[in-house]
């Protein structure tokens, strides 16, 4: 009963292949992972410096969710990542992962570069709160202030 529990567990685990995709770009990075014949598998956004993994079994979101159906007569491995900028520029690919190995952004082929997002335009208002501006930015010098008190006295 033990061997006939663990063969069909080790069936099970062929068909829900696992990537562990490592970003350790300064990019945010959506990784694209396809099969070895390039069938779409799934695809997730990784964060910069951050690790993530993919599995396989688990559903898939978007328009392309139940098009792939896991047909055991053929092999998914090795995988490939494709590396997208979230513009949609390809950042890099990385080929023959095998099931449960690394995928690292900056180790693929490609241009490894992501052009910087537009600049937002400065408010007419003034800094808002979201700006990520020092105190310092905001504030009248101080300096200035107490210079010309003291040469007035």
């Amino acid at each position: 009963m033990k061997k006939i529990l663990l063969l069909l567990l080790s069936g099970t685990s062929l068909f829900a292949g696992t990537v562990r995709l490592h970003n350790d770009s300064p990019y945010k990075l959506r990784a694209v992972i396809r099969a070895s014949d390039g069938t779409y598998m799934g695809e997730m956004v990784v964060l910069p410096m951050h690790y993530s993994t993919w599995n396989g079994g688990y559903a898939s979101f978007g328009p392309h969710s139940n098009a792939f159906q896991p047909n055991p007569a053929y092999s998914q491995t090795p995988y490939m990542v494709h590396w997208l900028c979230l513009d949609g520029d390809e950042f890099g690919v990385s080929s023959f992962i095998p099931s449960g190995g690394l995928a690292i952004a900056e180790n693929s082929d490609g241009v490894r570069y992501c052009k910087p997002p537009p600049k937002k335009p400065p408010s007419p208002y003034g800094p808002l709160p979201n700006d990520e501006q020092l105190h310092y930015q905001n504030e009248a010098p101080a300096a200035e202030g107490s210079q010309s008190q003291s040469a007035s006295q």
